[in-house]
């Protein structure tokens, strides 16, 4: 209900004029339209938390370091062995190619069948030696693997010690256990010599193979094997490859 602001009439709600006076009505006031809301800045990036994506069989501990075992079944695996016979391959074709040199390549062909039945020779006692060290170490092969920002550390362990019992240990690292067995743990691992350490600053080449669990870190003279459970290899091999400056 509104009224005539000169005469005090009652006028209609949609009345233009007064009319009883003929006085223009006044119309209401518009209430100004609010003003838009900033739009709200987006939130930062968060920083990559390796320890959720390191999921499974990677641990990052309280020291800052990633820890993982792995166990190889050495009788169905041909890692290792490949590897042996790659390194004796390679030392008797220097040793054939330092000769040949030197002799001029006299009897080249005769010397070649030579070489080749020493290599033969030696596969054979390759092939014997691991089969009894399997047999020694039940079939497993039982390997502890520490990751820092810094490099990367393949630690053989001893025969007796089991994947369980090591997965064992790295929970207490982690911190989700207590008591005496982080400090025996720290001390069994600390006391293993079987370790072989890759900086990441001197590594050359990463090379996966997601099918054997390996990821293969080569550096100008030393090669190591990473190996790691599906459930941690791409972790792995993303933390490698960004931490690997010079490797391709």
């Amino acid at each position: 209900m509104k009224f005539c602001s000169n005469c005090g009439a009652q006028l209609p709600d949609d009345a233009r004029f007064c009319g009883a006076c003929g006085t223009p009505v006044a119309a209401a006031p518009v209430a100004p339209a609010p003003a838009p809301s900033p739009a709200p800045s987006p939130a930062p990036a968060p920083a990559p938390d390796y320890a959720a994506q390191a999921d499974g069989s990677v641990r990052l501990c309280e020291d800052g370091i990633y820890r993982w075992v792995y166990e190889l079944n050495m009788f169905k695996s041909t890692a290792i062995l490949g590897t042996l016979l790659k390194i004796f391959g390679a030392i008797i074709a220097g040793i054939w190619l330092l000769i040949g040199i030197s002799s001029g390549f006299d009897n080249f062909g005769q010397f070649t069948l030579i070489m080749l039945a020493v290599y033969a020779g030696l596969s054979v006692l390759i092939l014997i030696s691991y089969a009894i060290v399997a047999a020694i170490n039940g079939g497993k092969y039982c390997v502890l693997f520490e990751m820092s920002e810094k490099d990367i550390a393949h630690i053989q362990l001893p025969s007796q010690y089991k994947k369980a019992q090591v997965v064992g240990w790295i929970a207490a690292f982690a911190g989700v256990l207590a008591g005496n067995m982080t400090a025996t743990a720290a001390g069994i691992l600390g006391a293993s010599r079987n370790k072989l350490v890759s900086s990441f600053k001197n590594v050359r080449s990463i090379k996966p193979d997601p099918a054997k669990h390996i990821i293969k870190v080569n550096g100008t003279l030393k090669a190591n094997q990473v190996y790691v459970d599906d459930a941690g290899f791409d972790f792995v091999l993303n933390f490698l490859r960004s931490h690997c400056p010079q490797a391709n």
